[in-house]
């Protein structure tokens, strides 16, 4: 008899075990019954998150259970309410939501949502610095005053908060190896500050459960094209379509005796419609001179995308797949922003990158030796 009730309890501690071996968000919100609590999981490939998980608070009380395969950054809305940003993992997670000021919500039971908190706390600060500094500027020059040693002091002071931000971010990283907010922090940010082998080594802190993390393995992609893509290595091929449909290839005008400008444009952009007519101009100046540019788009509508080549005359070839950001050609390319520009030399080796038309306008002016100067 005792044999079997020592069996019943194993058993009921068995499912217990399993019942708690995912994550559980429960949470208490008073005259809020039939509101919906949404989950919604943020993902590398996308600025919109996906629906993940939800319950009806009832009773006063919500609760949600799921199983993760490892840390997710997560939103959570309690109906129109949100987001309230945090790290979904596999423990217990309690929510107090302040529906006046959602980011004002306690969470409780997720480590890695605290350190997010430590993290996103500091960074607050930097902002508000930051926005101290230009707003003693901004007053400056409305109030008509010149004076180009206190602009020139504000422009340092912007500097070191700058470089104080990034100090904090390595810091953070290398004191967190194996936290998800640090590949959050060295795929959003780090990326764009340090070199390749600087950001490999924030990538190999991580477990074997982490490393899973699109996050994680977003780091390590970023590193490996960045040493792909120094200055002096060999360019790396795109093949899209073009606006006819025909699919092409940078390989067809790269490594072929002429420099070529691998041009990242898209209609929606700005900035890039306002460079047109300078890479226009360059284009006619030294096409017969050894030089040809090859657009990638990051278009996601071709009638807008042709319309722009045809409105801007942007007679070189153009290639694009369509998917914005995730468009091929920018991720080979680790394109964070446009226009960018990358000039390869006439053997198709990677000669320079991020011109603006200025820096690019002398450059080919150094390499093709006009006699229309």
């Amino acid at each position: 008899m005792k044999r079997f009730i020592w069996i019943i309890m194993a058993a009921c501690m068995l499912h217990a075990c399993r019942e708690h071996a995912g994550y559980t968000i429960r949470g208490e919100l008073a005259d809020a019954d039939g509101m919906k609590v949404a989950l919604k999981k943020m993902t590398i490939d996308s600025d919109d998150a996906v629906d993940m998980d939800s319950c009806i608070i009832t009773k006063g009380k919500f609760e949600m259970k799921g199983t993760v395969k490892y840390p997710e950054y997560c939103e959570l809305y309690a109906g129109d309410n949100g987001p309230l940003r945090l790290f979904v993992e596999n423990t217990v997670i309690n929510v107090a939501f302040d529906l006046k000021n959602i980011q004002d919500s306690n969470v409780a039971g997720s480590e890695e949502t605290d350190l997010f908190g430590e993290y996103s706390g500091k960074m607050a600060g930097f902002e508000k610095s930051v926005a101290k500094v230009n707003d003693d500027y901004m007053s400056m020059k409305l109030s008509g005053e010149t004076d180009a040693e206190k602009e020139k002091g504000y422009v340092a002071q912007m500097e070191q908060i700058r470089q104080q931000r990034i100090d904090y971010m390595k810091q953070f990283a290398k004191a967190h190896p194996n936290s998800m907010v640090t590949a959050l922090i060295a795929d959003n940010n780090l990326s764009y500050y340090v070199l390749p082998e600087e950001l490999e080594s924030y990538a190999v802190g991580f477990d074997t459960v982490n490393s899973k993390s699109p996050w994680v393995q977003s780091i390590r992609e970023k590193a490996g094209a960045a040493k792909r893509l120094a200055v002096g290595q060999p360019f790396v091929d795109i093949r899209l379509p073009a606006p006819d449909g025909t699919e092409i290839a940078l390989s067809d005008y790269a490594g072929k005796g002429k420099y070529v400008l691998v041009d990242f444009w898209a209609s929606w952009c700005r900035p890039c419609r306002m460079a047109n007519p300078h890479v226009v101009r360059m284009y006619h100046r030294y096409k017969d001179k050894g030089f040809e540019i090859v657009g990638v788009s990051l278009d996601k509508e071709k009638a807008e995308w042709t319309g722009a080549i045809e409105d801007d005359a942007l007679v070189w070839p153009q290639m694009s797949d369509l998917k914005f950001w995730q468009s091929k050609g920018a991720r080979l390319y680790s394109v964070n922003s446009i226009p960018y520009a990358v000039l390869l030399d006439r053997d198709g080796k990677i000669l320079a990158k991020g011109l603006d038309p200025d820096e690019l306008e002398k450059k080919l002016a150094e390499l093709m030796e006009p006699t229309d100067k």
